[in-house]
């Protein structure tokens, strides 16, 4: 069956997570020609940041209102400088930067209409973002940009005075599983909670990933940092998926097929040894 191109539109809170969540998915997809996009939702000067999250903290005064304020500004473009690197290695050349500060990130009217008008533009057919009860749900700004794309999803599902874009609905949404559920290995290790039941075979492009997630200077991402995030959660993702490396989804809608679902993967594991397992595990970065 030919392919038809996909339209994917990943949604990240902070300026690096769309990297460390789904840089090799978006990898994929691109060099496989499906549109992907990705929006990122706050300026993230806050997060992370070398001089406003960890100079401030050894200062003995932080400097007055307006001072900050520009320094925040300036912080933020350097940031969106650092997406545009980021994006640009996974092939990715649309994005959106929102703005939003994430002092005291909210579900508002605002936001959801403002990210709704952007889902009818785009007309994404799959949605990555975080799920929406990561951490304690409520003050967690991952938890609150799922929280958010998901009012989003259904406004944009009807019409809203002043935007010409007819209604759309996605066909998937995808949510992030680092950090937001146990990793599933079978049914048996899914028992009394969400799981990660996606996973996503990232061996191949393991390095465009780090390489992405390198251009992540400000954020303290690159180098030593981004190597052992890689190794830690896309290793142990890759691992429940049969992989060296791999990143892991929590699929919001059961899905229908003619025919029972058995990847090529799957079908490949059952032809390997033990120790053939083994070694696809082990394999490690090459990149310095």
């Amino acid at each position: 069956m030919e392919h038809k191109p996909l339209r994917i539109l990943s949604i990240g809170a902070h300026p690096a997570d769309v990297f460390d969540q789904s840089g090799g998915t978006m990898a994929h997809h691109a060099a496989r020609g499906d549109y992907v996009a990705c929006v990122v939702l706050t300026h993230g000067a806050r997060v992370h940041d070398t001089v406003i999250s960890d100079e401030m903290q050894h200062r003995s005064e932080i400097p007055e209102a307006a001072e900050l304020q520009k320094l925040m500004a300036e912080r933020s473009d350097v940031k969106a400088n650092e997406v545009r690197q980021a994006c640009k290695i996974l092939g990715v050349t649309d994005i959106f930067f929102f703005g939003e500060d994430d002092a005291v990130l909210l579900v508002t009217e605002a936001a959801v209409k403002r990210l709704a008008k952007l889902l009818r533009e785009v007309r994404p057919d799959i949605v990555l973002t975080h799920f929406p009860k990561e951490g304690d749900t409520l003050t967690n700004p991952h938890a609150i940009t799922g929280q958010i794309v998901m009012h989003a999803l259904q406004h944009a599902g009807s019409v809203d005075p002043g935007d010409r874009n007819p209604p759309t609905r996605v066909a998937q949404v995808f949510f992030f599983g680092q950090g937001a559920a146990t990793i599933r290995y079978n049914l048996w290790s899914s028992e009394g909670g969400y799981t990660n039941d996606v996973f996503v075979d990232i061996t191949d492009v393991v390095d465009k990933k780090l390489a992405a997630i390198d251009c992540l200077v400000s954020q303290g991402y690159g180098g030593a940092y981004a190597r052992k995030r890689i190794e830690t959660s896309d290793g142990a993702f890759g691992t429940a998926g049969g992989s060296a490396y791999g990143e892991g989804f929590i699929s919001l809608n059961a899905e229908t097929h003619y025919y029972l679902p058995v990847t090529e993967a799957a079908l490949t594991r059952t032809r390997l040894s033990d120790h053939e397992i083994m070694n696809r595990y082990s394999y490690r970065i090459k990149a310095e």
